[in-house]
């Protein structure tokens, strides 16, 4: 096949990534070209006349960097790319991330950033094609068969994962929710998160009116009537300089020591994030300081963190929250 052909087939897998993966807080430079002549060190070698084309972006997004290298990832491996490998290659000036994969039009797939650069490059390279200034070629254009139409976000339909939250372009909530249109009540469901492993926090609930009935004889939420999905990720901002001691009389804390349990309380913010539940579209955005006592921050379960947020103020979230619960679309 022609170099230009495949040079434009490159353009294609980077422009559909960038749209099915990347958020407007990511940054993508335009793809830049360029051929390396040669074919003779390729598997089953090749012509030395050949032309081996490559397309090679960069994506900015400060530290939110490694999470989309991880959603790129993602998308090229839903997309048809497969012999899939990664590895942290150390070196100076810095550590570098590297993931590869091939394609099943031969496309090659290298990713790497520069850990602590908030960067990462996306570069693909064709296989063995033919230039435009040797006679004889094939046509331009029409060898390759299309790409498959992109295969759409996958559903999650649990309030324990956080990737629509995270993704929502690769993930949302629940496929076949009912819109979020007409008369309210539009029901809710929540998926409580924090970027930062070893925080704890306490549990944050919707009021029973505001959640999906549970279907008839089972212990199970109708899913369908979500419409909106509540993300709410906890950050901690400075210590309190306060013990708060939490009782637990659960075996499993009685075996790691015994109740009760004393964290380090840190002042916290919530940053709330309402999507439609069945195509992750952004509803509204805000943040909710924590604000309740030392004592009602007390999460109900622990994980032996010693680090813990002080409770959202629960008011608040909800006085945010009942316009679109109650709202006539």
């Amino acid at each position: 096949m022609s170099t230009e052909e495949f040079e434009q087939r490159l353009t294609e897998h980077l422009s559909r990534a960038v749209a099915g993966a990347l958020e407007s807080d990511a940054q993508a430079t335009a793809p830049s070209h360029s051929r390396r002549a040669g074919c003779a060190d390729l598997p089953g070698g090749g012509p030395s006349w050949g032309v081996r084309p490559r397309a090679e972006l960069t994506v900015s997004a400060a530290e939110q960097a490694g999470k989309y290298l991880d959603d790129v990832e993602m998308w090229m491996l839903r997309e048809g790319f497969a012999e899939h490998a990664k590895r942290l290659r150390t070196g100076t000036p810095a550590d570098v991330r590297e993931i590869t994969a091939v394609h099943e039009d031969g496309t090659e797939l290298l990713m790497e950033m520069p850990l602590e650069s908030g960067r990462f490059t996306v570069a693909l390279t064709g296989p063995c094609t033919w230039p435009p200034d040797r006679p004889g070629g094939p046509p331009s254009a029409g060898q390759l068969p299309p790409l498959p139409a992109p295969s759409g976000p996958t559903q999650t339909r649990s309030e324990d994962s956080a990737d629509p939250c995270r993704s929502p372009k690769l993930y949302v909530y629940n496929l076949t929710s009912r819109p979020f249109a007409g008369r309210g009540p539009h029901l809710m469901a929540m998926v409580r998160y924090s970027d930062e492993r070893e925080l704890e926090y306490t549990e944050i609930l919707l009021p029973r009116e505001w959640e999906p009935r549970y279907q008839s004889g089972t212990s199970r939420r109708d899913l369908d009537q979500v419409q909106l999905l509540v993300c709410v990720r906890v950050t901690a901002s400075r210590d309190s300089r306060q013990d708060v001691t939490c009782s637990y009389a659960h075996e499993q804390a009685l075996l790691a020591g015994g109740s009760p349990f004393t964290f380090d309380l840190f002042e916290s913010a919530y940053h709330v994030t309402v999507r439609e539940a069945r195509s992750g579209k952004l509803v509204s955005e805000f943040t909710v300081p924590g604000r309740q006592s030392a004592e009602d921050s007390c999460p109900f379960r622990m994980h032996y963190n010693r680090k813990l947020a002080r409770g959202i103020d629960e008011a608040a979230l909800q006085k945010r929250l009942r316009p679109l619960v109650e709202a006539d679309r």
